[in-house]
């Protein structure tokens, strides 16, 4: 949970950079924004369950994001590559994505 899109987004490409070196590790990522319910340090809620099929579908060294999210982070200077319209589980509709990187 970080306080923008922006952030999380960073935090996920750094996460992934300082690992990329460990042939063990398969770091990946999925972020969403949105309203949640935080209650005792856990965070609930569709968004949250949104984030979580996105690190799921995300492939090792990617993170995936909504498509609506995007603007938000090019703004950021990262760039977005369109990654698909995905079915998650939980959501009744394909879901498009992009993949975020640094640019």
């Amino acid at each position: 949970v970080t306080p923008d899109a922006n952030s999380g987004c960073d935090i996920a490409l750094a996460l992934i950079e300082a690992f990329a070196a460990d042939p063990s590790m398969n770091p990946r990522g999925g972020l969403a924004m949105g309203r949640m319910l935080d209650r005792g340090g856990d965070c609930y809620g569709p968004i949250v369950n949104l984030a979580a099929r996105l690190a799921e579908e995300a492939v090792p060294g990617e993170v995936l994001i909504p498509k609506e999210t995007c603007p938000v982070v090019q703004d950021a200077g990262l760039r977005c590559e369109p990654a698909g319209r995905r079915q998650l589980r939980g959501f009744a509709e394909p879901v498009p994505l992009v993949s975020v990187s640094r640019a």
